[in-house]
């Protein structure tokens, strides 16, 4: 496994605080994750994640390192799309520390990885929408808000009385992303 891709694992670890969930997300093994978390440890020489029954939570002093390892991600995706190379993930789904995936978004996401050529992953960012629209990513997931406005397609994934999530893309989406959509039904 190279560098980039266990980077790729710890920040999912981050992003979902599990381990089994971040395999899930990517189509590898829980111990293929766990792993990946304990090369990177030893490699910033210090604890990434405390794990306990409520998942694996960031470890004091952490924080720097998960950041810097989202950028590094997030950067080794856009070199590879620089040339018009192909980047590690075909299709992004760009959302901010606190929201919530949904089950059901996540749940095609691993069913995708497992039927399809083209990746999906889940990358985090503070500027979802604007990641959209400057062609990091293919899909924004964000919370819904009335008072902004916004030029993108969208689609409700998860709907309770306090609280809505959008999957949202680009008008005129390609095709790749047309099939994710007929795809999460």
């Amino acid at each position: 496994m190279s560098d980039i891709e266990r980077l790729r694992l710890v920040a999912a670890v981050a992003g979902t605080h599990s381990m089994h969930e971040a395999a899930r997300a990517h189509g590898v093994a829980q111990s293929t994750v766990t792993r990946a978390v304990a090369a990177t440890e030893q490699m910033v020489g210090m604890q990434l994640f405390r794990r306990g029954t409520s998942g694996a939570q960031l470890a004091a002093g952490a924080r720097t390192a998960i950041t810097l390892i989202e950028r590094i991600v997030a950067a080794y995706d856009e070199l590879a799309a620089l040339g018009g190379g192909a980047a590690a993930a075909g299709l992004r789904f760009v959302h901010r520390q606190g929201v919530p995936i949904p089950d059901r978004l996540d749940g095609a996401i691993v069913r995708w990885n497992r039927a399809e050529s083209v990746r999906a992953e889940l990358v985090l960012d503070d500027d979802p929408l604007g990641a959209v629209r400057a062609g990091r990513a293919e899909f924004a997931v964000e919370r819904f808000d009335r008072q902004e406005k916004h030029d993108l397609e969208g689609e409700v994934i998860r709907l309770t009385r306090l609280d809505r999530v959008e999957l949202l893309n680009r008008p005129a989406p390609s095709d790749t992303v047309r099939a994710f959509l007929t795809f999460l039904g």
